[in-house]
């Protein structure tokens, strides 16, 4: 469950990695002056990959899809919608969040690290819960802030998130998730 180019490089190794049951991406949005219908770069790699897609406006109505799809883990990065609890209860839900949690939940991370000049940051795999960014840390990636903009930063951090997602998936009943 991912959006935009974060969640894309996610799903890339994914891919290389394990079999994907089914992707979920928020619908096509009018884009630019000309509004014109742009699909996310999340649903241009699924649909590269003819992998299952579904782009709901809400997920209300898919807690019964997702059950049927039987997923072991649901990776979850900058989807734009809140996970209802029962979709929640379904499968492990890991979010892979653009920031050292507790600090900076939301939707805007980077730029709030970039705009308060912090030295570092980050991604937090953790295991979502129905609270904002508020679940247990499974595992977490440091990297400088530096004198990088938001786009690179943004890249840089799809990269840790890409193989920290990996590294929770692997390890999982392994890791002693941490409270926030």
């Amino acid at each position: 469950m991912g959006t935009p180019d974060y969640a894309k490089k996610i799903l890339e190794k994914l891919i290389g990695s394990y079999e994907i049951v089914g992707v979920y991406t928020q619908p096509d949005r009018p884009v630019g002056r000309k509004r014109v219908l742009t699909a996310s770069p999340v649903k241009e790699l699924a649909s590269k990959y003819d992998l299952k897609l579904f782009q709901p406006e809400n997920l209300k109505n898919e807690t019964e899809i997702i059950k049927s799809l039987k997923p072991d883990f649901i990776v979850v990065a900058a989807f734009g919608q809140i996970l209802p609890k029962e979709i929640l209860e379904i499968a492990p839900c890991i979010n892979l969040h653009a920031s050292l949690l507790p600090k900076y939940r939301g939707a805007s991370p980077i730029q709030t690290a970039i705009l308060n000049g912090d030295t570092w940051t980050g991604v937090t795999a953790m295991k979502m819960d129905i609270g904002l960014d508020t679940g247990d840390i499974l595992a977490y990636q440091y990297c400088e802030v530096k004198d990088k903009n938001a786009p690179q930063l943004f890249d840089e951090l799809a990269l840790i998130a890409s193989e920290l997602t990996l590294f929770v998936i692997e390890n999982y009943k392994k890791i002693v998730p941490l409270k926030q």
